[in-house]
């Protein structure tokens, strides 16, 4: 089965893996000084403390962090490479705590779609990585393109960052209506067969629920992804809840018994606050570990939730963006306008360019029709979105997830956006920094990166201004190291192309 559906892809989508080998990293001639490398006249920070260390030494050795020191009291053994950063920053590389980065921005199934497919999961990986970001937590998308790309940049194959994956999202059904995401249609038997599984399996039955979840653990997933969503993002509501069907506490309560039995996290899509706080309760009946994906937008966060977050140890991941986004449709359109060629493949343009228009063109409906997503609704409620980030991060409940790959406008590289929304939020930079690296790491359990320390894996980034002075710097990311290994040195990145 697995020669036949590679040989059915191949046929599909051309023979790709060729083509991606053209952007290996092992071909950067950085990787061709040796596995030894000095970093000099740096400044660091660590992830940890609120400052800058200046006039700095970092020691690489293989894919670990050998040694870091002042420059005074750090000698660079003979047998090193040096590097003189001629005083720029260097930092832990960054931890998305939520994209969708095997997306292929395509919303209808055309040839172009399927043969372009391989090469958008590429560039997603691409602009992911050299915009500084060398962790993931992916929340689903078609399970044999992840877990073909998964290997592909552990390998260094090509230029990606490392994936914590759980293959699918796990998402209700009631006959032909689908709960959210309510875009993301069941797939023929054949198209799941090529991809390996469902992009949002939709179980019929408790046992089959029960098959997707440990299905997740079996591949070597680190979490669960699952939806609690009673409408849409429309001002205008169903009817009734029979609409837009959401899974049941004996189905929820399923999902969390077997993450708690497997140790697996389960993330939880649920942005209204009275559904955010049934998952809670139910969790903690359960005693299972969950994060809440997407800030409560509806209504203002309930002290007694964070409370109840705080002393279970579950956490929520904002993704403002997804909120943000909705000021900034017309500039998507102009910005897909231009020459994106680095961003997007020419079908997930054109059809990523008609769903945003899509958007606009029905906005002046919003309240007047059910929605899959309202922008006039979203913008409406931005402020609440605000208050309840800064309340959660005084709770220090929170890490930061951007959705790329996940919204029309989740365009991968965009890490920068998530950061601004923080900082426009009132949370201090060194704050968001944390949230970055350490404290993104300390969610996922990573106790091997996150940090810049000996022993510690050396995913690092170099940056040309000062983090911790102005957001701005992390636009400027001219250097990426992933264990070790120059995934972009000087800002020269690689192309297929």
């Amino acid at each position: 089965h697995k020669k036949l559906r590679s040989t059915v892809k191949g046929i599909g989508m051309g023979n790709y893996i060729a083509t991606l080998l053209n952007a290996s990293p092992l071909l950067h001639t950085m990787n061709s000084v040796g596995n030894r490398i000095a970093f000099t006249n740096c400044h660091i920070f660590d992830g940890i403390h609120s400052e800058l260390k200046e006039d700095m030494t970092l020691l690489v050795e293989g894919d670990k962090i050998s040694n870091v020191g002042h420059r005074a009291q750090l000698t660079v053994p003979d047998n090193f490479y040096i590097i003189d950063t001629a005083g720029q920053t260097i930092m832990p590389g960054l931890i998305d705590n939520h994209v969708h980065l095997c997306s292929p921005f395509t919303y209808e199934a055309t040839i172009s779609a399927i043969r372009q497919m391989p090469m958008q999961v590429l560039l997603n990986n691409m602009r992911t990585v050299y915009s500084g970001v060398t962790t993931v937590c992916d929340m689903g998308g078609p399970q044999g393109i992840i877990k073909e790309f998964t290997e592909l940049a552990d390998k260094n194959h090509i230029p990606g960052p490392r994936y914590l994956n759980c293959y699918t999202l796990i998402s209700p059904s009631n006959g032909k209506k689908l709960g959210y995401p309510s875009q993301v249609n069941v797939l023929n038997p054949f198209n799941a067969w090529l991809l390996e599984g469902q992009v949002a399996t939709r179980p019929k039955t408790i046992k089959a629920l029960k098959k997707a979840c440990y299905k997740v653990r079996d591949s070597g997933g680190t979490h669960l992804k699952t939806t609690y969503q009673p409408q849409p993002f429309s001002e205008k509501k169903y009817a009734t809840q029979d609409d837009f069907p959401i899974f049941n506490d004996e189905w929820m309560r399923t999902i969390l018994e077997i993450g708690k039995e497997t140790g697996l996290v389960v993330d939880i899509h649920s942005p209204y606050g009275m559904a955010a706080e049934r998952c809670v309760d139910m969790a903690m009946a359960v005693g299972a570990k969950i994060r809440i994906q997407h800030m409560t937008f509806d209504i203002d966060f309930k002290d007694s939730i964070i409370k109840k977050m705080q002393d279970n140890g579950f956490y929520m991941i904002p993704t403002a963006t997804v909120f943000g986004d909705a000021f900034q449709m017309p500039k998507f359109v102009q910005w897909l306008d231009d020459d994106t060629k680095s961003h997007m493949m020419p079908e997930a343009k054109r059809q990523t360019k008609a769903m945003i228009q899509k958007g606009i063109n029905i906005e002046p409906y919003s309240g007047q029709m059910v929605m899959e997503c309202d922008n006039a609704y979203l913008r409406k409620h931005f402020n609440l979105v605000k208050r309840n980030t800064q309340k959660a991060h005084e709770a220090r409940i929170i890490g930061i997830g951007t959705d790329c790959g996940g919204t029309n406008t989740g365009f991968f590289g965009r890490i920068c956006s998530e950061v601004m929304h923080y900082f426009e939020f009132g949370i201090p930079l060194f704050e968001i920094l944390k949230y970055l690296t350490s404290v993104n790491a300390e969610i996922n359990g990573l106790n091997d990166r996150g940090v810049i320390q000996p022993g510690k894996l050396a995913d690092l980034i170099a940056l040309d201004g000062n983090p911790l002075l102005y957001p701005s710097a992390l636009t400027e990311v001219s250097m990426v190291m992933k264990g070790g290994v120059f995934l972009k040195y000087r800002g020269e990145e690689l192309t297929p192309f």
